[in-house]
């Protein structure tokens, strides 16, 4: 981070509706996270989507109670009015594995249109303002490799009908649609006892839920409830770590398997590195 710029204004802030906000001002630069201000009667529950539109198409989408969840086990820290979209990751231990993911908007970067889009719903007489982190392009060698990659984030949602082990339809995991690098899985699940990841047929993760978060307080994570996370890169290492599924890499197959106590709907969020040309 160089500077901090507040972001245009958002259009359209009212009681349930999509508040949208032009990011073309920070074209030129690499945006490494954005900030969110809530006014009024406002508060991150009544934030029930949240889109970040590159060229049109949604390169990053959550919502406002599943990103704070997310930011919490990322060692974030929190506060009733304040929301954060970040693009790095702050806690990795080298510098490349922090500054990838931030965005980069600067010429030849291939993005020409950047919005965000935030759906309100149940607020009273709300107010949405924010800023956003941002650094120069750089031309530095050592960057060269992670530069062109941006953070996705999308979702899906599972049903879970009863009590068992299932493989679960995690956003572009199969190889056959392209695969992707992912940083970490999010699975927002009440009932979730374990998960376990496959490729070429080869068991790599097989942990119960508990020693899942066991090993990742050893790394400074902050387990939340009802939250099941898979972090590879718990450890701050970003190389060798990533959990990539490409056929550009020679994965052929790969699976997630998630074990529930009980049957529910979940929802799944990816935390994956890829080129924008990727879309």
């Amino acid at each position: 981070m160089q500077k901090q710029v507040i972001l245009d204004p958002f259009q359209n802030v009212v009681a349930s509706g999509v508040a949208v906000c032009d990011l073309s001002k920070f074209f030129g630069s690499v945006i490494e996270k954005i900030t969110l201000n809530m006014g009024g009667t406002f508060t991150k529950s009544m934030i029930t989507a949240i889109a970040l539109r590159a060229n049109g198409k949604v390169i990053y989408e959550t919502d406002g109670n599943k990103l704070e969840a997310a930011n919490l086990f990322n060692g974030g820290a929190s506060e009733a009015t304040v929301l954060k979209l970040d693009f790095m990751d702050r806690k990795a231990v080298t510098v490349n594995a922090r500054q990838a993911g931030a965005l980069d908007a600067s010429l030849g970067s291939g993005i020409a249109s950047l919005r965000l889009e935030v759906t309100i719903a149940g607020a009273t007489s709300p107010t949405l303002t924010g800023f956003a982190d941002v650094a120069p392009p750089t031309n530095d060698p050592a960057e060269a490799g992670i530069r062109g990659l941006i953070t996705r984030r999308h979702r899906a949602t599972y049903v879970v009908g009863a009590a068992g082990t299932f493989a679960l339809p995690v956003p572009h995991l199969d190889p056959q649609g392209g695969g992707s690098a992912f940083r970490r899985i999010y699975l927002f699940s009440a009932n979730c006892t374990g998960i376990k990841t496959v490729r070429e047929g080869v068991t790599e993760h097989e942990l119960t839920k508990a020693q899942n978060e066991s090993a990742q307080k050893d790394n400074f994570k902050v387990p939340q409830a009802n939250l099941v996370v898979f972090d590879p890169c718990q450890d701050g290492q970003m190389t060798g770590r990533v959990w990539d599924t490409r056929p550009s890499v020679g994965v052929r197959s790969a699976q997630f398997y998630a074990t529930f106590s009980a049957g529910e709907t979940i929802t799944i969020e990816t935390e994956e590195l890829i080129g924008l040309g990727a879309y």
